[in-house]
């Protein structure tokens, strides 16, 4: 058969199909694969999912991708248990499919913690234990001793709480702690432009008790800030309670109001000096 006549049969057509149709299938084989490897290598953008509850992101079809490992709670007052307080890697940036996302959360209500020996130790060392923990301080009453700033009994409801006692996270403890004659007296800490939780520490640590809280507007964990408190003197006799009043830090009164009181404790201060200069003097008069 001759080469034309060849290119005209039937023969040849059949073996030309064959060859396209190979060729097709490869080139479909080629282009799936490759579909498949760069789907492999696909990022995806983790969401901002602070401030979210951890049952709300399971419904997130952008969390769909990841994988959620919680790996700390922590208890929070106000706030919400299984709130979201921080995330691993951080919002907008990029991680692959299966890319595991670390929650620190609010921790559960009724979550049980062991309650432990603050005996001996200094009220500051006590009050950060306790606070870690997820407890608050309650009143802290002062005995006269021979150790200063040492603490010799923790009470729940007026009653002795033992090491190891299971406590639920927000409960309150009382303390007792002893100080000198000659040691009396403690400095009023620098809470001014601190959050409710800030300032709490500050002052439990320093001996001193926490009063009526007073907010404007919403109460805000995180903006709420003190700008004023009373007394306002310096030298306060340990055990002596602060009233707070707390002023959202985003409000265009919050730094008028925190500067005016700054300005009003440098007038009560230098009054108080006047005053202790005064009384020095009439006790140093000697009659002849």
């Amino acid at each position: 058969m001759a080469f034309k006549d060849f290119l005209k049969s039937k023969t040849f057509f059949i073996h030309l199909g064959l060859i396209l149709g190979s060729f097709f299938v490869l080139l479909l084989l080629v282009f799936l694969s490759l579909k498949i490897y760069t789907r492999h290598g696909k990022e995806y953008i983790v969401p901002d999912i602070s401030g979210k509850l951890i049952q709300e992101i399971e419904k997130m079809e952008e969390m769909e991708p990841f994988n959620v490992v919680i790996i700390d709670s922590i208890f929070q007052e106000d706030t919400p248990s299984g709130t979201i307080l921080s995330q691993e890697p951080i919002a907008s940036s990029k991680a692959k499919k299966g890319r595991k996302i670390y929650l620190t959360i609010a921790s559960f209500s009724g979550d049980e913690v062991e309650m432990p020996s603050c005996i001996d130790m200094s009220l500051k060392l006590a009050v950060q234990t306790l606070t870690d923990i997820g407890l608050r301080i309650g009143n802290i009453n002062f005995v006269q001793g021979d150790i200063p700033n040492i603490v010799v009994a923790q009470k729940q409801n007026g009653k002795p709480i033992k090491k190891y006692t299971k406590v639920t996270r927000g409960e309150i403890i009382d303390l007792v702690v002893e100080m000198t004659e000659s040691e009396t007296t403690t400095n009023m800490p620098d809470i001014l432009g601190k959050t409710e939780e800030e300032a709490e520490k500050m002052l439990w640590a320093a001996g001193l008790n926490v009063g009526k809280k007073d907010f404007e507007g919403k109460k805000d964990k995180n903006h709420s800030r003190v700008v004023s408190y009373q007394p306002t003197f310096q030298g306060l006799t340990l055990g002596t309670t602060i009233s707070l009043y707390f002023v959202n830090d985003t409000k265009n009164n919050y730094k008028k109001l925190k500067r005016d009181f700054e300005e009003q404790l440098i007038l009560d201060q230098n009054q108080y000096e006047e005053w202790t200069d005064v009384e020095d003097g009439g006790n140093n008069v000697v009659e002849i």
